[in-house]
């Protein structure tokens, strides 16, 4: 726990690298889960809250910390569960690599709030970032765009439509996480979790979906998301996040939808060709330029 708590600049790198590998996996749970979008979201944040609350209680946390912190944690929570539903639809639609991608079209998000509400610099990076993903988006996705299998354009949409969410809780996020320590981020993960899960569960409802689970084998890829992608990949990055450079961070997250594009081949035989494969390099290009044109504290991964 002291490496976690305290990591310093060489085992914080470390932690974030791992944590970015692990949530590489969030959108192969999700495929083999065998749930509905909305019920992988709902079981993803229900499973995360025993370890979570266990952590919790180990550092001696106290998950209520004021009503400020609540509201915030609310609306985080509404921005975090229309992520997570139109992200996993989206995973269901157009595959895990391809979805994760483009969901990660947040550090844009991110980057446009940073120019035009806090009046930041805008950057050469984020320059060059914008027509180089606008290539890469093409070559993905506007190239098939008219022969593409049903419901691939909707797919790309929600995709698309997640960075927007992804990004907005990210910001809510780090105005809730700022000014604790490790036992208060934990605490506000928990508050964030609980209520995502009633947010998630009202969606599964309201939209006629299935909590059912089919068989033991989905009970496991349930649990793997939750505690591997939510709890375990969360913490380290949270931990080891504040020690490592912005030019590094950029450059390791870029794990999480590279690795999810690689899981996507080699798990799912994705199909793809040397236009495909080059669009990828240009997009996660543009990710990564994007996301080293912020500050260190409005880096993220999506998942």
């Amino acid at each position: 726990m002291n490496i976690i708590r305290n990591p310093g600049p060489v085992y914080g790198q470390l932690l974030v690298v791992i944590g970015a590998a692990l949530i590489s996996l969030s959108p192969v749970f999700v495929v083999l889960s065998g749930v509905s979008a909305s019920a992988s979201a709902f079981y993803r944040m229900a499973l995360s809250l025993p370890p979570l609350l266990l952590l919790l209680m180990y550092t001696r946390g106290r998950i209520w910390l004021g009503l400020r912190n609540c509201g915030i944690a609310l609306l985080a929570s509404i921005f975090y569960s229309l992520d997570l539903s139109f992200w996993h639809q989206s995973i269901l639609l157009i595959g895990p690599g391809l979805a994760t991608i483009l969901g990660n079209f947040q550090v844009f998000v991110l980057a446009a709030f940073s120019v035009l509400v806090l009046h930041t610099r805008v950057t050469l990076r984020l320059i060059l970032a914008i027509p180089v993903s606008i290539i890469g988006l093409y070559l993905i996705c506007g190239v098939q765009w008219s022969t593409a299998a049903d419901g691939f354009q909707l797919g790309v949409l929600l995709a698309l439509t997640t960075a927007f969410w992804y990004g907005g809780y990210v910001l809510l996020l780090r105005l809730l996480q700022t000014s604790f320590d490790l036992e208060g981020k934990i605490a506000n993960l928990c508050m964030i979790s609980i209520l995502t899960t009633i947010i998630t569960g009202l969606v599964v409802i309201g939209s006629g979906d299935s909590f059912d689970v089919p068989g033991v084998d989905s009970w496991l890829y349930l649990i793997g998301y939750a505690v591997i992608c939510q709890v375990i990949a969360w913490v380290l990055i949270s931990a080891g996040l504040p020690y490592t450079v912005p030019i590094k961070v950029g450059l390791i997250l870029l794990l999480q939808p590279a690795g999810a594009f690689i899981w996507d081949i080699l798990i799912f035989r994705l199909p793809f060709t040397s236009v495909t494969l080059l669009g990828v390099v240009l997009t996660l290009g543009a990710i990564y330029l994007g996301s080293t044109s912020t500050s260190p504290d409005e880096k993220s991964v999506s998942g």
